[in-house]
């Protein structure tokens, strides 16, 4: 579920922030340029990123800085040390007593300076392509890449903002598109294009050697190396300018700019909170949820005794179809199973079957089915395709098998109909899902108990 947006108050801003998750430590992520937190959230990517970041214990806390997404859109003249406090502020607010901060380029500058200025309150950062100087002098030889700065300064003006020209140079690859249109959306959400050539010529300004020596925290400086707009050199300098800095070269599989961290970056952040990296293994599965329908209820017109052996048997009768259909169970949610199968058409040959075995203790099922890549960690799942497959458990009616397009589409030609259910919102998973009810199983078996 994507939290509500909350704010924090400092001298008169309004600054926006979100809180996912609970955990034993807090880590916060400092956004580069513009943000938009609700669009931000858009993004199955993103979601998928602040899930592994909160599988470390954490509470993860997303802001927009002043001038930009849903904070006060003035202080655009707000100092380094401004946007310090501001991030201060937030952690009183969201009750953070000590954080990580995650940074993007000037978004990594401010964690910086934060943890120069705020000490007591900042464990770690990590710095991804921060630069300690947005422009070249006699002590800084280096500076961002001409063209690169040519096209984004081509990109903010008024007739270009909000059409992605800055991204389009790196999102060229093939089912691109999706991403070109959402980073077209987060520009306008984010900022005028006033306001962003603003925060642009404020990022060539910016300059933090004064505070370099100051930070105490550990800092992992990461740079990926098939950045071109970004030399080496100007990275490796901040890493040894910090009293705790380490450079962690990383080659990105993706050809996507920093705003989409992939699994190598992630590793590199994990292993430097924790000191491992607990992986895991990325599958494209079909997953399944069932329910049983009206439990509560049954519970109190069964009492006790009776309905752990009715629950029991439920259960058992459950694992044997699961091993029939050479499935996994992943874990269970008290009233039902979570499984997982190689193929969509088992996935649909075991919920059939789960609807007979519940009925035939006199249960009723929803399930829910959907497949999508999935990372399997330990006994744990994580990924959106699993948030998905509980949403469209939840949304079934009773006695009924509701599966995404997405299986349909897969079992198309294969002795299994399908009625449509609509096009619906799924709680906490991005976009409008079209749905539909699976009516009759293999051999013409009717896939729904009434």
């Amino acid at each position: 579920m994507i939290p509500a947006t909350r704010y924090a108050g400092r001298n008169g801003v309004d600054l926006a922030y979100k809180v996912f998750g609970e955990g034993d430590r807090d880590i916060v992520l400092s956004f580069a340029f513009i943000s938009n937190v609700d669009v931000f959230c858009e993004l199955p990517e993103h979601l998928e990123f602040i899930e592994r970041l909160s599988g470390l214990g954490a509470r993860v806390i997303l802001f927009d800085k002043r001038g930009t997404g849903l904070s006060d859109r003035g202080g655009l003249d707000a100092s380094l040390e401004d946007h310090a406090d501001d991030l201060a502020a937030i952690l009183d607010a969201a009750g953070s007593r000590r954080a990580t901060i995650i940074g993007w380029f000037d978004g990594g500058a401010t964690a910086l300076v934060t943890a120069a200025r705020h000490p007591e309150r900042i464990d770690a950062v990590i710095a991804y392509e921060v630069l300690a100087v947005g422009h070249a002098d006699e002590d800084f030889p280096w500076e961002l890449d001409a063209s690169w700065i040519a096209s984004l300064m081509a990109g903010l003006d008024a007739s270009e903002w909000g059409r992605g020209l800055v991204v389009r140079q790196f999102w060229q690859a093939e089912g691109a598109d999706r991403l070109v249109a959402w980073w077209e959306r987060y520009e306008s959400m984010s900022a005028t294009p006033t306001a962003a050539r603003r925060l642009a010529e404020a990022i060539v300004r910016l300059d933090i050697r004064p505070y370099l020596a100051e930070v105490r925290a550990p800092v992992l400086v990461l740079h990926d190396t098939a950045l071109e707009a970004i030399d080496e050199a100007p990275i490796r300098w901040l890493a040894d300018a910090l009293p705790e800095g380490r450079l962690q070269l990383v080659h990105r599989s993706s050809a996507l700019p920093a705003i989409l961290p992939d699994s190598a970056l992630v590793d590199e952040m994990e292993e430097f909170l924790t000191g491992s990296r607990s992986g895991g293994r990325r599958d494209v599965l079909t997953t399944v949820f069932t329910d049983i329908v009206g439990s509560t209820a049954a519970l109190a017109q069964t009492g006790d005794e009776r309905w752990r052996s009715i629950h029991a048997a439920h259960d058992e009768a459950l694992r044997r179809s699961i091993a029939r259909f050479s499935g996994t169970e992943a874990n269970t949610t008290g009233d039902g199973i979570v499984a997982t199968f190689a193929l969509p058409s088992s996935a649909l040959h075991f919920a059939t079957q789960a609807l007979e075995s519940a009925a035939a203790l006199d249960l009723e099922l929803r399930v829910g089915v959907h497949s999508g890549e999935l990372i399997m960690r330990g006994d744990d799942l994580v990924g959106l395709a699993v948030h998905a497959a509980a949403r469209i458990c939840a949304a079934a009616d009773p006695g009924r098998i509701m599966v995404s397009d997405t299986v349909r589409t897969l079992l198309l030609g294969l002795p299994f109909a399908f009625e449509p259910a609509g096009e619906r919102d799924l709680k906490g998973v991005p976009d409008r899902w079209r749905l539909w009810y699976c009516v009759d199983g293999p051999d013409g078996t009717e896939a729904r108990r009434a």
